[in-house]
C-alpha cells in the first residue's frame, strides 16, 4: 500500500527543559505525517468533505515511545497505510533519526470517517480510488 516520509527537523520550542523532544510532539508529528499523506494522495480534508460528505477522524492511537530526539535532530517520519477497511483505515509510522539508524517511535493510528452528520460512515470513493482499492 501507500507510504510517504515526512523530513522533520527539531525545534527548540519542541523540547522540554532537558532539551529533549516532549512525548506529545511525537503526536503532532504523526498528524503532520497524516496530512502528508493525504496531500501526497492529491486529496485534501476539507475537499473530500465537500464532494463526499465524509471526513477522517481518529479513533485509535497507539504509540511506542523507543528512543529520544534532541533540538536540531535531523528525523523522517515514514507513515504507511496498513488496512483499509470499509469504514477505516489504519496507518502505521516510525520515526527515525538517519544519521545513526536509531528508530525512535513506532505508532499505529485507526481513523473512523463520519457523515455531515456526525455518524459514521464507509471510507469515502475519493479515498478508496487514490488507495488502489
Amino acid at each position: 500500500m501507500k507510504s510517504v516520509i515526512l523530513p522533520i527537523r527539531v525545534v527548540a520550542f519542541e523540547t522540554d527543559y532537558g532539551g529533549f523532544v516532549s512525548n506529545t510532539r511525537y503526536l503532532e508529528y504523526i498528524e503532520r505525517a497524516r496530512y502528508h499523506l493525504i496531500y501526497s494522495l492529491g486529496l485534501s480534508v476539507e475537499s473530500v468533505w465537500e464532494t463526499d460528505g465524509a471526513q477522517p477522524v481518529v479513533r485509535r492511537a497507539e504509540v511506542d515511545y523507543l528512543g529520544f530526539a534532541r533540538h536540531e535532530d535531523e528525523l523522517e517520519l515514514r507513515v504507511a497505510v496498513a488496512a483499509l477497511e470499509r469504514a477505516s483505515l489504519i496507518l502505521e509510522f516510525e520515526l527515525t533519526r538517519p544519521r545513526d539508524g536509531a528508530v525512535l517511535m513506532r505508532a499505529r493510528q485507526t481513523l473512523a470517517f463520519v457523515n455531515k452528520s456526525w455518524r459514521p460512515t464507509r471510507v469515502p470513493p475519493s479515498y478508496r480510488e487514490k488507495l488502489g482499492a
